[in-house]
C-alpha cells in the first residue's frame, strides 16, 4: 500500500500487505461517553418506578420501610412490628425512656394512633445501614410532632430496624 498514492490513508499492517479492515471515521470517545451518560441521566430514574402500593417485599428504600413500620403500628399488626425490629433493638420514646424490643412494642400498643404522616424525610446511607431522619405527626396521640432518627440495617432476609429515637418538637 503506497502512502503517497492516497495521502489520507494510514498504514495498518506491514509494508506490502493489505488490511482486511479499511479505516472508518469514528465518533470521538468523549462524545460517545457523553451520550451514554446523558441517556442514563434522563431515563435512568424513570425506567424503574416505585410501586404504587409498597409492601415489605417490594419496598425500595428506607423511607418506605419507615412508612410500613408506622402502618403496622397504626394497624396494630404487632407480629409484623416485632419481626421488623432487630433482636437487639433499642428505642428512645418522646419521654426519654430507653426501651428494648419488647418494651417498644408494649409502649406502642398503648398509643391510640389513628393515622400518621412523615415530612422532611432525609435518608443517608452508612455502609450497609441506612439512617432516616424525619418529622412524624401522629393523629390520635398527644404529641404535636416528633423528630425521629432511625437506623435500618440490611440483613439476609431484608431490612431490620436496629435503633430509633423520638424527640418532641417544641412549639414556637
Amino acid at each position: 500500500m503506497n502512502s503517497s498514492a492516497n495521502p489520507g490513508s494510514r498504514r495498518l499492517s506491514k509494508p506490502g500487505r493489505r488490511s482486511r479492515f479499511p479505516l472508518r471515521p469514528s465518533v470521538p470517545s468523549g462524545v460517545g461517553l457523553f451520550a451514554v451518560c446523558l441517556f442514563v441521566a434522563i431515563f435512568g430514574c424513570t425506567i424503574g418506578k416505585e410501586p404504587k402500593h409498597p409492601n415489605w417485599k417490594n419496598a425500595t428504600g428506607a423511607e418506605q420501610y419507615e412508612r410500613l413500620m408506622w402502618q403496622a403500628i397504626r394497624d396494630k399488626d404487632w407480629k409484623e412490628v416485632e419481626y421488623r425490629l432487630a433482636p437487639s433493638f433499642t428505642g428512645v420514646n418522646a419521654s426519654g425512656q430507653v426501651l428494648d424490643r419488647a418494651g417498644w412494642v408494649a409502649y406502642w400498643k398503648t398509643a391510640p394512633i389513628t393515622d400518621f404522616s412523615l415530612g422532611e424525610v432525609l435518608v443517608q446511607p452508612n455502609g450497609p445501614d441506612m439512617t432516616v431522619t424525619y418529622v412524624l405527626h401522629l393523629a390520635g396521640a398527644s404529641a404535636a410532632g416528633l423528630r425521629v432518627v432511625s437506623v435500618w440495617q440490611q440483613v439476609k432476609g431484608g431490612w431490620t430496624l436496629i435503633a430509633t429515637s423520638n424527640t418532641p418538637i417544641a412549639a414556637n
